[in-house]
């Protein structure tokens, strides 16, 4: 009798440790994908602050290709609403790592007139539009940065971004 009810109770103790096996594995991966997938949004936040620099040097050298090419491609209304991600739609890529990696690309908004304000630029009130009291221009744009991660995390985000012309 004494046997049967140890046989019984290593059993038992045996299913358990099973049971807590698959749950600490189960644990592990949820750990891991939560790591990735924050690792992924972290590289695709970091593509956006590299993309308002390239957006920067770019208008800074008129260098209209990566914002403003005249095509679909640099015309963030045509595709600041898609879903599907394109690689190729994207012409910065860095920090590629298997088979992922940053994506980055810009997109021309709009323009317009900035309403008057107190700032001043260096040749103060010599002509319009430098003054305080009749503003300047704006051209906003949107920087979409995707990150293709480990364990098939994706993150994408968006950054509006408004560059003030002077």
């Amino acid at each position: 009798m004494a046997l049967l009810v140890a046989i019984i109770a290593l059993a038992l103790l045996g299913i358990m440790g099973l049971a807590a096996n698959d749950t600490a594995h189960l644990n592990i991966l949820m750990a891991a994908n939560g790591r990735d997938s924050k690792n992924a949004f972290f590289m695709a936040d970091s593509g956006t602050n590299a993309g308002h620099e390239f957006l920067e040097r770019a208008i800074a050298s008129a260098n209209s290709t990566f914002y403003n090419d005249g095509t679909p491609a640099t015309n963030a209304s045509a595709w600041e609403n898609e879903d599907d991600f394109n690689p190729d739609d994207f012409p910065v890529k860095w920090h590629l790592h298997a088979a992922g990696g940053t994506h980055v690309r810009a997109g021309f908004i709009e323009s317009g007139l900035v309403p008057g304000s107190a700032m001043q630029t260096g040749s103060g009130y010599a002509s319009a539009g430098q003054g305080a009291a009749s503003g300047g221009t704006y051209s906003s744009y949107l920087i979409r940065s995707h990150r293709q991660g480990f364990r098939n995390s994706v993150a994408e985000v968006d950054l509006g971004w408004r560059h003030i012309n002077q």
